[in-house]
C-alpha cells in the first residue's frame, strides 16, 4: 500500500519551503496508519481548525515540533478533555506519532499537519483561538547565520501571543543553554506574555514530566535542560 500523489499534495508538505529535513522513510505498515487516519485527523493546507471537527468549547494546545509524538501521546493521556495540534514537519516524525497515537487510543483527540507552524497559526488559527502552546527541545542551529532559523523569533512569538486566549500558556524546553536563553530574552521581551518564574528566570522540571528522546540525548552528553514556562495576560 502506498501513497498516491494526490494524498501527498493533500497531507505531506512538499512545496513550502523549511529549514530542516521534512521527507524521508516510511514502512508500509507507517504508510497504512497514515491513509487511515490523515483524512480524519490531518489538517491539510485547505483546512482550519473551525473546520476540523473540533468539539465547541473544547481546551485547543499546539505542540510544535513533535519529532516522534511521544510527549504528544503523554499530553493526551493526562489532559483527556484537550484537543492537541501536532505540527512536525518531518513525514517519519508524522507516521511514528501517528502510529503511537492510535496505539495509545487517543488519536481522535489530535490533529497532525506536517504544513510549517507560521503557515498554521497565519492560516489556520483564529486569534485567541488556543489554549496553550508546547515547544519541547527544537532544533537549536548552533552556527550564528542559521539563528534566524530557530522557531522563536521576535515575530513568531508575536504570532503565537496572537493566537493565545488570555491566559494561554507558552511551555519551551531546551538542553542548549545559548537557545534556552534566546528563547527565554524574546518571550520575556514580548509584549502580553509574562514569565512565571520572573523575568530572565526559568522554572523547575515537572517531577512527573517524561523525558523525550532530545532530553534523554542531552542528559547522556552531560547537558541539564532548561525549562520555561509563559502566560499570556489579561487585556
Amino acid at each position: 500500500m502506498r501513497l498516491s500523489k494526490e494524498f501527498r499534495d493533500q497531507y505531506c508538505q512538499q512545496e513550502m519551503r523549511t529549514h530542516g529535513r521534512k521527507n524521508g522513510f516510511v514502512t508500509d505498515g507507517q504508510e497504512a496508519r497514515l491513509l487511515k487516519w490523515l483524512p480524519k485527523i490531518g489538517l491539510p493546507k485547505g483546512k482550519t481548525l473551525n473546520n476540523s471537527g473540533i468539539p465547541e468549547g473544547s481546551p485547543i494546545v499546539m505542540e510544535i515540533g513533535f519529532g516522534n509524538g511521544d510527549f504528544l501521546v503523554y499530553t493526551a493521556q493526562n489532559n483527556p478533555d484537550w484537543i492537541l495540534i501536532g505540527v512536525e514537519i518531518y513525514l517519519p516524525g508524522v507516521a511514528k506519532a501517528v502510529g503511537r497515537l492510535e496505539d495509545a487510543g487517543v488519536i481522535e483527540r489530535t490533529r497532525i499537519t506536517q504544513l510549517p507552524a507560521q503557515f498554521v497559526l497565519e492560516h489556520q488559527v483564529e486569534p485567541e483561538q488556543l489554549d496553550g502552546f508546547i515547544i519541547n527541545h527544537p532544533d537549536p542551529w548552533p552556527k550564528a547565520r542559521h539563528h534566524k532559523r530557530r522557531i522563536i523569533q521576535k515575530d513568531m512569538a508575536a504570532m503565537m501571543v496572537r493566537c493565545l486566549k488570555p491566559g494561554g500558556f507558552i511551555q519551551l524546553a531546551s538542553d542548549i543553554e545559548e537557545l534556552a536563553k534566546w528563547m527565554r530574552d524574546i518571550l520575556d521581551d514580548t509584549p502580553s506574555l509574562r514569565n512565571i518564574a520572573g523575568k530572565g528566570g526559568y522554572i523547575a522540571r515537572d517531577d512527573g514530566r517524561i523525558f523525550t528522546k532530545f532530553e534523554q540525548r542531552g542528559i547522556n552528553a552531560g547537558r541539564k535542560s532548561h525549562f520555561l514556562h509563559y502566560i499570556k495576560e489579561e487585556s
